[in-house]
């Protein structure tokens, strides 16, 4: 493949890029209010991300995950979407409903694999408390902690796995002040 060639003047320095990374939010998203997406928005602001996608589950997928959802994945989209069209932020903000197009039980690698493919880098992964621990226990965790950096949202306020610990540099907490405390 050939380079482009682009003319510059002597001694030009390009702009050092102050924007950085896509992230991806996994989570179900039925029980987010405005408040919870307007605290992402302001902590994605704060980390100067040029675009957050919106990932939310299928319920085969959630299903086999072991983790809890009372509305089905139609309704969690339009709840979603909802709360994006009130957000007004300078980050992009997009909505990917691939697993609903595929109805059925889509791994998290499979799912981290698409979106990272058709995004620029850097790449980083939000997910909550729960997800976290979910997610630690499958086999492809070990190569993804390579590729993404994990955000673990304390939203259910439970224990983080044991083996985290293992990947102290490569994932945080973040706090959104969405607890009832």
């Amino acid at each position: 493949m050939a380079r482009e060639q682009i003319k510059v003047p002597f001694g030009y320095e390009p702009p050092a890029q102050t924007r950085k990374g896509t992230v991806f939010v996994f989570e179900t998203f039925e029980d987010w209010t405005a408040s919870d997406m307007n605290a992402f928005i302001k902590w994605a602001e704060e980390r100067k991300f040029v675009r957050a996608i919106f990932y939310p589950q299928h319920e085969e997928t959630l299903r086999r995950m072991e983790i809890p959802s009372k509305e089905p994945y139609y309704a969690r989209v339009k709840h979603l979407e909802a709360l994006l069209r009130q957000t007004t932020t300078t980050l992009q903000l997009d909505l990917d409903t691939w697993e609903g197009k595929r109805k059925k039980y889509t791994p998290i690698d499979t799912s981290l694999n698409f979106l990272t493919d058709k995004t620029p880098g850097p790449h980083f992964l939000c997910i909550s408390d729960r997800y976290a621990n979910q997610f630690i226990t499958y086999p492809s965790f070990k190569e993804w902690i390579k590729k993404v950096r994990l955000f673990i949202i304390n939203q259910f306020h439970v224990p983080l796995h044991g083996k985290l610990n293992d990947y102290a540099e490569r994932w945080e907490t973040v706090d959104l002040g969405n607890d009832d405390a």
